[in-house]
């Protein structure tokens, strides 16, 4: 229950609307059950009463009975609604708003395809149970109460009859509801392993292309097909077992009472009319009845889902919090003092690392793949968190610094470009604010992207494809550095940023942040030792430690290790 108390806690923001829906719907639930209660009285006063001048004003009140029922029938779907798709969009945003928030360690433990599955399958599966809920629960729901209500009125030792076969009913319900819930589970699971193959699939179609690996895709999606269909079918088995089984159960019940009301009738207990209003209100709370278990089925369904994304909005990340600190720049130095780093707590990747980077500075970073070059990176970053040691800015904890306010001091160009599904001009003002159109071709030409984006169809106005498939990789790395050199940062950080650039641009590039770094704290990551031989340090990493280097004129070299303790 407390899932569905946090669903219902959502409309609070809408309780005006929201009582209106309920309000609505009560009159709905009256208005649905007063026609039985007039039929009393139509069948003594007409039928049995002889009372023909009665007829026509009988239709008349039937008639506006069933005006109003259907008038407070279009006002409480309309306004309930409402409320249940703001509500599921609240969810949806909070949903987004909190993952969007988590560090990248989640992304690595989450494939896009569950991520996916949650927006567009869970969140679809809630929505679809509030909207039955709403059209069929609350309605129904009232309904069903005031024909009850009309039927105890009539005969209350009917009723009570009526209500001994309602203990079966019930705990039939809940079984049926437990295993729904349980069977809808293993749908969407199976449904997100399905939506994440999918995704894999048609993001590596080169690859699967490549290595003839349709044949190897086609089997994992019929794999997975299978068990999702398995999954349906339990679910398939309760839901068409249950209300036959209910249905077989409230029958027989039925049968018993009208033995009992037919002796009363005969006996002159019950008049005819007050038999004939119980069971035409007993018979039509069946229907309303009928809608709320297979409501409380759909339900099922919907909590399924919401139990899986509320763990997700639930998880908890320490390094995300406390931190309080907001830089609005940069100023004195970047220190790493005494810091480690592993991915794993067995490895370390980085050890005793003792580096300080003063404002202005151009760094460069060498050595082999996978050496942490780009870890280092990702550590200022606030990506990574040091195993041990700190890394600090103007003597602040990056630890206890906001993401927000760090990132911003920072632009980074890695070799992994991405862009969004937009034209050239909204991927390199992506989060820049209302740049202009003259800074952004600025931009571009510091980055040396203006020359192509010229020779494009709709020039800067031309759209690049999914991350960018319109454009060549020299191109798109471009436009990142563009984007990057938009944001206007203190910091500047390119990590293989020219890998996919030939030499020319390369070298444009180099002569570009040369220009940049006269007022910028520039890091250069590279293979190459052509793009960082200009820089005021270079470092390289050996035995997971940073140790200097200079590159003089004839390639003379010597290094010496940054924590002073040993010369090479």
């Amino acid at each position: 229950m407390s899932d569905l108390q946090r669903i219902l806690s959502y409309t609070k923001k809408y309780w005006s609307r929201f009582a209106i829906s309920v309000s609505t719907a009560t009159l709905y639930g009256i208005f649905s059950a007063a026609p039985t209660y007039a039929l009393k009285h139509v069948i003594d006063k007409i039928f049995v009463g002889g009372l023909d001048y009665l007829i026509i004003p009988f239709i008349f009140c039937f008639i506006f009975l069933y005006a109003l029922k259907g008038i407070f029938a279009y006002l409480s779907m309309y306004y309930m609604n409402w409320v249940g798709n703001r509500v599921v969009n609240d969810l949806r945003i909070d949903l987004f708003s909190r993952i969007v928030y988590f560090p990248l360690s989640f992304f690595k433990k989450k494939t896009t395809g569950e991520l996916m599955a949650h927006f567009l399958n869970d969140i679809t599966m809630i929505q679809n149970a509030a909207s039955v809920a709403v059209k069929n629960g609350v309605r129904s729901f009232f309904e069903a109460i005031f024909l009850l209500g009309v039927a105890l009125f009539q005969s209350w030792q009917l009723s009570m009859l009526s209500l001994l076969v309602a203990p079966f009913i019930v705990f039939s319900i809940r079984q049926m509801g437990r295993a729904v819930k349980k069977a809808s589970g293993s749908i969407q699971h199976e449904m997100g392993v399905i939506s994440s193959g999918l995704q894999e699939t048609f993001v590596g179609i080169r690859e699967v292309k490549i290595f003839n690996g349709e044949g190897v895709e086609k089997d994992r999606l019929e794999k997975n097909l299978r068990r999702y269909f398995s999954s349906v079918l339990r679910n398939v088995k309760v839901l068409a077992f249950a209300p036959a089984f209910i249905e077989t159960i409230a029958t027989t019940g039925s049968g018993f009472v009208f033995y009992v009301a037919a002796r009363q009738v005969l006996a002159g207990v019950i008049t005819p009319g007050q038999l004939t209003s119980f069971f035409a209100a007993s018979l039509l709370a069946y229907q309303p009845i009928k809608r709320l278990i297979n409501t409380y089925a759909e339900v099922q369904y919907g909590l399924a889902s919401a139990s899986r994304v509320f763990s997700v909005m639930d998880m908890t990340y320490p390094a995300l919090a406390d931190r309080t600190i907001q830089i609005v720049s940069f100023r004195d130095s970047i220190v790493f003092d005494n810091m480690s780093f592993g991915y794993d707590s067995n490895e370390l990747v980085l050890e005793d690392v003792n580096l300080t980077i003063k404002r202005g500075e151009r760094i460069g970073l060498l050595g082999p793949s996978g050496s942490g070059k780009s870890t280092i990176c990702d550590l200022l970053l606030g990506f990574l968190t040091p195993v041990s040691g700190h890394v600090y800015i103007d003597g602040h904890d990056s630890m206890k610094i906001s993401l927000q306010s760090l990132r911003s001091l920072i632009g980074n160009v890695s070799q992994q470009t991405f862009l969004f599904n937009d034209t050239i001009k909204k991927n390199v003002q992506y989060a820049s604010g209302d740049t202009s159109e003259e800074q952004v071709v600025e931009a571009c030409k510091r980055a040396h992207a203006h020359e192509f984006i010229e020779q494009c169809s709709n020039k800067y106005h031309t759209l690049v494809g999914e991350n960018g498939t319109l454009l060549s990789g020299g191109q798109k790395q471009r436009l990142t550095i563009a984007r990057a050199l938009l944001k206007d940062p203190d910091i500047l950080i390119f990590d293989e940023a020219t890998s996919a650039l030939d030499q020319q641009s390369e070298e444009m590039i180099r002569l570009a942040i040369e220009e940049i770094s006269k007022n910028k704290t520039v890091i250069i990551v590279s293979h190459r030792v052509s793009l960082i031989e200009k820089m005021d340090r270079v470092f390289e990493i050996q035995d997971r430690q940073l140790v200097e280097r200079r590159i003089g004129d004839g390639g003379e070299r010597c290094a010496k290790n940054i924590g002073g303790s040993s010369y090479l």
